[in-house]
């Protein structure tokens, strides 16, 4: 390659000084620096282990092998937006040793996501049920001794430490090794104690009476030992996973996780506070009456057994009422948002990693090859279908469930209270729809405290299952009402703009990777205008300067006479060609971020929109990516790419935040190009000036002796 030194000779002696004052300048320009300031930020990786990444390596190599990061000197790193190009928790995922794809998958990863959950909010309300107990008499006759209450305050003491260590390890100040150790222990400590302090409540008032009239305090201590059984029961089989080298020796929540956590100890020490406040304002009631009295009224079901009169109650009743409907409508939505956040992204994934293999298997035993359109389409139909399963799979479950709450319970209440078992079906009914007619409520102090224990986990239940159903009946009947309306009347555009932006969102094909709204559009027009406009300014900047560089070359060229050497010069032809490598790579940059636009409307307005293969295939050869259809086809011959191991589709995708990403990543190579390139250019130049001033200092010099001599 010809040197720059070669072009500073040719220049005129009034331009070289010139540029020289310029480069002394751009000394102070550390264009390395400049260089790693274009590297991502840190901050998009936090979080995430290398090394279980490396694990996840070809599960995410449709969102890995493209990124300059695999060949990072710093080790195997995830591309720069990885938590917002996968619609997945993805930390969650990648702390399991058991991958998507492979069995028990969804077992393990219940157990360590949900297992410690469940522990986490059942805790704070079996505390919060063993506090009443404590300050409740257990007994009408009061017949329990104080060492019975002494037993009680150690289970107590119990529980709440088996619940601060769990709180602990999950904000990170103890170890989980530590914190499963002493909450799993605590907790069935305290249950046992609670166990032995009713076997022996139980057996003092049996001989001092036949009948025994216990309070709901009594009762409230066999609910809490049997919450407390459960949590040390749920985190033993989480600590198995550990044990079984499922996942690393970690609580494996996120956020929203934690969150929903939190509410629910605020909400135990809400009706705790509430309760106690009530029982000095209601006259007449117990502890145990006034928690009964506070979840009824927190969940809104109203039955009217028991009302506040005086005017101090009905104020506490409406300041204490606003906090706990508050609490509990955080902790339904928190934990809808968890189930659709978490488990469901991660089940979508692992079975259409399922479902594809079985296709692949399939295909080989056929020995049957698709073309990448009909490959595209099949993995579309996968996707579609598992969806469908999913969702429906999920309103059976939580049907399921629901009607184990409703059946169960009134068959409980039959057996308690003595109504039919008619009646408890319609009363319980009724309190899932948080109705309350009042007509019938639980009179008994085990009715009481069952029904606490019961409402507290059906109501939310019957929320989140009306919300999905809700869901699912509102895009019915929004196609009947099309359809209704398509008939009678002309449709309205508004509604088909929305029409058009849902259909997007489904598995299927559109023809447009345009934005969804006329305005953006029309926004997206004029940014292209402006943006030609900026081209051909640049353009004509290049040629002028092309121009001004040619005419120095030739006024130089008459000013100096050819030597013998001919590497003194430069050739026009290798200038020519450095400025329109330079111009095509500029003109490559405005054509990515033209393809940006739309791309980043569709991430601002629908982000779950997903493209045809004739889009597909158009952004994959603008990223020079044309022919990888045939290159993994070649390896893998009954799959191709699109079912194949690098197939973007076998990923819980984003699908504009994943084209802007790969994009985003060209722009930045370009770049990278062009930075080292002037950095290059620059360099040479440097040491071009450097050796001209020693070479006028030397002549200087020389001319000083010569005339000293003189």
């Amino acid at each position: 390659m010809p040197s720059f030194r070669r072009r500073l000779r040719k220049l005129p002696k009034t331009t070289s000084i010139e540029l020289r004052d310029r480069l002394q300048k751009a000394k102070s320009i550390d264009l390395r620096e400049t260089l790693s300031q274009i590297r991502p930020d840190h901050e998009y990786i936090t979080g995430v282990n290398s090394k279980n990444l490396e694990y996840y390596q070809d599960k995410l190599s449709p969102v890995l092998h493209h990124s300059y990061h695999s060949n990072s000197p710093y080790g195997l790193r995830p591309p720069v937006s990885l938590k917002n190009i996968i619609d997945v928790p993805i930390n969650t995922v990648l702390n399991l040793n058991v991958r998507p794809g492979e069995p028990y998958f969804v077992l393990w990863f219940n157990i360590s996501s949900y297992f410690p959950l469940v522990a986490a909010c059942l805790g704070p309300l079996a505390n919060m049920i063993s506090v009443v107990a404590l300050i409740e008499h257990w007994t009408v006759d009061s017949h329990e001794v104080n060492a019975i209450r002494a037993m009680n305050g150690v289970a107590l003491g119990f529980g709440i430490l088996g619940n601060i260590s769990l709180l602990m390890n999950f904000s990170g100040t103890v170890r989980y090794l530590i914190s499963q150790c002493v909450s799993i222990l605590s907790w069935f400590c305290a249950s046992m104690i609670l166990i032995g302090a009713v076997v022996v409540t139980n057996h003092n008032c049996r001989e001092e009476t036949e009948i025994c009239n216990e309070t709901e305090g009594f009762f409230y201590v066999i609910f809490t030992s049997v919450f407390y059984f459960c949590c040390s029961c749920i985190l033993l089989v989480n600590f198995l996973g550990y044990k079984l080298n499922k996942y690393p020796a970690t609580f494996n929540l996120d956020h929203k996780q934690r969150t929903l956590m939190l509410f629910t100890i605020l909400f135990a020490m809400w009706s705790v506070v509430g309760s106690v406040c009530m029982t000095h304002l209601i006259e007449g009631g117990g502890y145990g009456e006034m928690l009964y009295y506070c979840i009824v009224s927190f969940l809104t079901i109203g039955l009217g057994d028991i009302v506040p009169q005086s005017p101090g109650g009905k104020v506490m009743v409406l300041a204490l009422s606003f906090g706990g409907v508050m609490l509990m409508g955080l902790i339904v939505a928190t934990l809808r948002s968890v189930i659709i956040s978490s488990a469901g992204p991660a089940v979508f994934w692992h079975k259409i990693e399922l479902e594809r293999l079985k296709l692949v298997h399939k295909l080989e035993q056929e020995g049957k090859t698709l073309t990448p359109e009909k490959a595209f389409h099949k993995m579309r139909v996968i996707r579609r279908r598992v969806k469908a399963h999913q969702m429906n799979k999920s309103l059976l479950i939580t049907m399921i469930v629901f009607m184990g709450f409703w059946l169960v319970g009134a068959a409980v209440f039959h057996a308690i209270e003595g109504w039919s078992y008619f009646n408890s079906v319609y009363f319980c009914f009724l309190c899932l729809l948080t109705i309350g007619y009042g007509d019938f409520a639980p009179k008994t102090s085990l009715g009481r405290v069952f029904f606490v224990s019961w409402a507290i986990g059906a109501v939310p239940l019957m929320t989140i299952l009306v919300s999905n159903f809700g869901d699912k009946l509102y895009d019915a009947f929004n196609g009947v009402s099309h359809a209704f309306t398509k008939w009678l009347y002309e449709e309205d555009p508004e509604y088909l703009k929305k029409r058009t932006k849902k259909k997007d969102t489904k598995e299927c094909d559109s023809n447009s990777t345009s934005p969804s709204s006329s305005t953006s559009q029309i926004v997206r027009n004029e940014e292209m205008e402006e943006d030609i406009e900026i081209g051909s300014l640049e353009e004509e900047e290049e040629e002028e300067e092309e121009e001004l560089e040619e005419l120095e070359h030739r006024e130089n060229h008459t000013t100096k006479t050819l030597t013998a050497d001919t590497d003194q010069y430069i050739p026009r032809e290798y200038t020519i060609s450095r400025i329109e490598e330079k111009k095509i790579m500029h003109e490559q940059l405005l054509q990515f971020l033209d393809k940006l636009k739309p791309l980043i409307a569709d991430s601002i307005e629908n982000t779950s929109k997903k493209y045809t293969h004739t889009q597909w295939n158009e952004l994959l050869v603008s990223l020079n990516e044309d022919n990888v259809d045939s290159d993994i086809q070649k390896k893998l011959p009954m799959d191709g790419f699109w079912l194949g191991e690098m197939s973007p589709l076998r990923l819980p995708l984003k699908e504009p935040n994943y084209f802007i990403l790969r994009i985003y990543f060209k722009i930045e190579s370009c770049l990278r190009e062009l930075v080292e390139r002037e950095i290059q250019d620059l360099a040479e130049l440097r040491g071009e000036i450097e050796q001209e001033e020693d070479n006028s200092n030397s002549t200087a010099l020389s001319s000083q002796k010569v005339t000293f001599a003189k």
